[in-house]
């Protein structure tokens, strides 16, 4: 969600229409995914899953809610295990504007309800909450950004989970009506014992005219601590 914000504030630029002027706009995006990997543990999961997100936009914050449903296998097993997971509310504003570097910092929180069932492995059962930070450099044509966050997570019964220290180095630019974009994104394992996660995301969003958006993406995991592979599909709607 946080690189859907950045990228697309170049693009209210094209298009009169969109431009966001003084106020803002709502936006509901309809998007489905694939995770494939170990995430950590000595078995491979496959997760599926469904995540409209209703957000507002403002050239100055922002406010995002995720609503997901998943399909998850693990193991050997032919089972699937479908419902909700865990809802997703997501705020960020600019805490130093574009100056005359072309430089702008922006900070977002996070929290992750315990929603998901969490006796068919969809979820903890325990709320996280995260804080995130990221440097935009504007650089002609291009745009480099530097993140960095925190994750607090909460501890289920039995279970004892580092929290979480995260990482991003990402670059993006325009040609003509879309965005593409690459990162590289790191964070600390949860797990004791488990290698920290590392994966490489490409991705691009398209804008259709000044009410749609196409966007989609794919990352690769360096190491057996988090998802090896996964893919993501969605549609953006503006009102």
């Amino acid at each position: 969600m946080k690189k859907l914000i950045i990228l697309l504030m170049p693009l209210f630029a094209l298009f009169p229409n969109l431009s966001l002027g003084g106020g803002g706009r709502t936006y509901l995006e309809t998007g489905a995914g694939y995770k494939t990997g170990d995430f950590g543990t000595p078995v491979r999961t496959n997760l599926y899953y469904l995540a409209p997100v209703l957000g507002y936009v403002t050239p100055s914050y922002n406010f995002s809610l995720t609503v997901p449903y998943l399909f998850l296998s693990s193991g050997t097993d032919t089972g699937i295990d479908t419902g909700a997971g865990d809802v997703i509310i997501r705020g960020g504003t600019t805490l130093i504007p574009e100056l005359g570097s072309g430089a702008s910092v922006d900070g977002t929180l996070a929290v992750k309800l315990p929603t998901a069932d969490e006796t068919k492995g969809l979820g903890t059962g325990k709320t996280d909450v995260g804080s995130f930070l990221t440097v935009t450099q504007e650089l002609g044509a291009i745009k480099m950004t530097l993140g960095g966050g925190f994750i607090k997570l909460g501890d289920p019964p039995g279970q004892d989970y580092n929290d979480i220290y995260l990482y991003d180095i990402g670059i993006y630019t325009l040609v003509r009506k879309t965005g593409l974009y690459t990162s590289l994104e790191g964070r600390t394992a949860s797990v004791q014992g488990a290698k920290n996660p590392l994966e490489v995301n490409i991705g691009f969003i398209h804008a259709l005219n000044s009410f749609y958006m196409l966007k989609g993406d794919t990352f690769f995991g360096f190491n057996k601590g988090g998802p090896d592979f996964g893919t993501s599909i969605g549609v953006v709607r503006w009102f």
